[in-house]
């Protein structure tokens, strides 16, 4: 992956007018609009500005989606949205991964820098993550941003469109991005707004399971699903990298699991062995398997195998609390495009065990929520996709170090995790018979109403209407 194409404005404010009008626009829209919704304008923050775009406070840098942090931490504050919050064990395991990681790569490099960039980090992680986490609250929070998700899909998958048939990105005038887009292999690598092609295609590729679960949802959310998911898989194309592709194969695979979820145990330690048995049988180790992928054409497998090798046989030099620099490990090494390895490069090996520890925690935390709601389809299915858009977010960190926009929906993910944990299970509903509100009023008039002169010393025969409604099973 090539070096960050927006690294030249670091330090100094960048801000075009349509940008500063979109931040003005956006900010105040999340502070203003229902909780449900409030999630919605980050993401159109995040798929349509280029991490260019930003303000410079004394040498520290807030891109746009740092500053509609700071409007969501406005929008808690005013309203009161904090009240209620439960931690849980993910919220220990992100702070516990933040902060150990901070240390570590400060007393790696031991400079101010250090500091400022870990700094940084952190208040992108701890920001957006319990932003969410106050933000979503109900099955209703999460149906509500993810129907947002898929039609915010559809301009984005038309603005790709576009810089596919005329190689020329719209999105340039923010900076950051490339005019020219991108030909590699003879073919046109589309990125839009977004810091990367590759991390646009990651992007949407971590979005789609979640879009399809709305096809299970009833109402119009199916129909935005559908929709959604047909333009999530443009823009997946567009970007013409195997690694968005290889993602949304492993979510096929997740997603497939569903039909044989009470033997994951064995799926697990199956492919476990497997792989140690592969690493005894090959020639090369079993991490060779990497340079052989190339589903789009170009691709750099190779490179990752090596990146993973020279991991290995310098692991002395970086255990501890990580190295400053891989490119003495080998040719184009110090580009690390893998995000476990990059965990342990910058702070050594506790802090990529912290990092696995949070996403184990989230997969368990998955699995509870999936038995929690059983006795409801919509939100089984739903429950089931954070599990299927967090193995494509795995299976997308051995190739690729997230920056840039992909880390809203990283941390999107795992504050729907934590919230949706904390959700009342599903109880089995019966049919029974009750009378609506407007039935009700309408027979208390019949009985309060005088009988005919005729039948004031008979019976005066009332027709009660009863609305069947479904109610909770209580035995």
């Amino acid at each position: 992956m090539d070096e960050n194409p927006y690294q030249r404005w670091y330090g100094e404010t960048y801000l075009h007018p349509i940008a500063l009008v979109a931040i003005l626009l956006l900010g105040t829209t999340m502070v203003a609009v229902r909780r449900r919704y409030a999630i919605v304008p980050m993401l159109v923050m995040a798929c349509f500005v280029s991490p260019a775009q930003q303000v410079a406070v004394f040498t520290l840098n807030f891109d746009l989606i740092r500053i509609m942090v700071l409007f969501g931490s406005a929008r808690v504050l005013l309203r009161g949205e904090w009240r209620g919050f439960v931690w849980t064990r993910l919220d220990v395991a992100i702070v516990a991964w933040g902060v150990v990681g901070s240390m570590m790569y400060v007393l790696q490099l031991g400079t101010p820098e250090a500091v400022k960039f870990k700094a940084g980090v952190c208040y992108d992680a701890f920001g957006m993550y319990f932003l969410f986490r106050m933000m979503l609250r109900t099955w209703q929070d999460w149906t509500s941003c993810i129907v947002g998700a898929a039609v915010i899909a559809i301009p984005v998958a038309l603005a790709f469109f576009v810089e596919q048939m005329t190689a020329r990105n719209i999105f340039a005038v923010f900076g950051g991005v490339r005019a020219i887009t991108w030909v590699r292999e003879g073919r046109l690598r589309c990125q839009g707004a977004f810091a990367h092609a590759i991390m646009a295609g990651c992007f949407f590729a971590g979005l789609l399971p979640l879009i399809l679960s709305l096809l299970w949802v009833k109402g119009s959310s199916r129909v935005w699903g559908s929709i959604g998911a047909v333009a999530a898989l443009v823009v997946i194309v567009a970007c013409a990298s195997s690694t968005p592709v290889t993602a949304v194969m492993v979510s096929l695979l997740a997603a497939a699991a569903f039909w044989i979820r009470r033997q994951l145990a064995y799926v697990r330690w199956g492919t476990i062995v497997l792989l140690v048995t592969l690493h005894l049988v090959m020639n090369k180790p079993v991490w060779h398997l990497l340079a052989r992928f190339d589903l789009a054409g170009g691709s750099t497998g190779y490179h990752r195998y090596r990146l993973i090798d020279a991991a290995v046989r310098n692991f002395s030099e970086w255990w501890l609390v990580g190295t400053p620099s891989t490119e003495h490990w080998g040719p184009q090494l110090q580009d690390v495009t893998n995000q476990y390895l990059l965990e342990g490069v910058r702070g050594g090996v506790f802090t990529m065990v912290l990092f696995m520890g949070l996403v184990w925690t989230a997969f368990r935390m998955v699995g509870r929520i999936v038995r929690a709601q059983s006795l409801d389809r919509a939100n089984r299915a739903m429950a089931w996709a954070l599990g299927v858009a967090l193995c494509a977010h795995c299976a997308s960190f051995m190739a690729v170090s997230y920056f840039g926009q992909i880390e809203v929906i990283w941390y999107l993910l795992l504050a729907g995790i934590g919230s949706l944990s904390l959700c009342p299970p599903a109880v089995r509903m019966k049919r029974v018979v009750v009378a609506s509100g407007r039935d009700r009023i309408a027979n208390a008039r019949q009985l309060y109403r005088a009988p005919p002169r005729s039948e004031s010393y008979g019976f005066t025969c009332l027709r009660l209407r009863l609305t069947p409604k479904l109610m909770p099973v209580t035995s």
